[in-house]
């Protein structure tokens, strides 16, 4: 099999919706399914306890971030879908839990707000949250919506 065979089949395989996806969902459903909430509460929790216990240190609240968000996309990957395992289909709902958990964070403050205190403002998170639940079932529907393909 060729170089570009390969390559379009991987394309092909990424562009297939998981076998648990849901296409009749609302958006706000689909906004839910993105946003790993057991990664969303083991941050809040964390967080409140660096907070509580160190005052807020940027250096730890990175740690804690960056860990968090590296963890989502297996966790997406190997907990919240079925079957579990890493496949090419499953591209999408990986990148956009990261996605969301990040504008999350961004939108409580967390490490951007302890260290960029006269840049972050917290209407920057707002915003960052109401343009993500807008933008990622209109990404989800380009993404999955590959134009019928033509044989030559």
């Amino acid at each position: 099999m060729s170089l570009s065979t390969r390559l379009k089949e991987f394309i092909r395989r990424m562009r297939t919706r998981p076998q648990d996806a849901q296409v009749d969902q609302s958006y706000f459903e689909k906004l839910l399914s993105y946003i790993p909430a057991d990664i969303v509460a083991g941050y809040t929790a964390l967080s409140g306890v660096l907070t509580n216990q160190t005052g807020p240190d940027a250096t730890l609240q990175w740690i804690v971030f960056g860990v968090l968000l590296v963890l989502t996309p297996p966790y997406i990957c190997y907990l919240k879908t079925q079957p579990p395992g890493a496949t090419a289909n499953k591209i999408f709902p990986c990148s956009a839990g990261a996605f969301a958990f990040a504008v999350w964070v961004f939108a409580l403050g967390g490490p951007f707000a302890s260290t960029w205190p006269t840049w972050y403002h917290p209407v920057y998170g707002s915003i960052a949250l109401v343009l993500t639940t807008l933008l990622l079932p209109v990404l989800e529907k380009a993404f999955y919506n590959t134009p019928p393909t033509t044989s030559p």
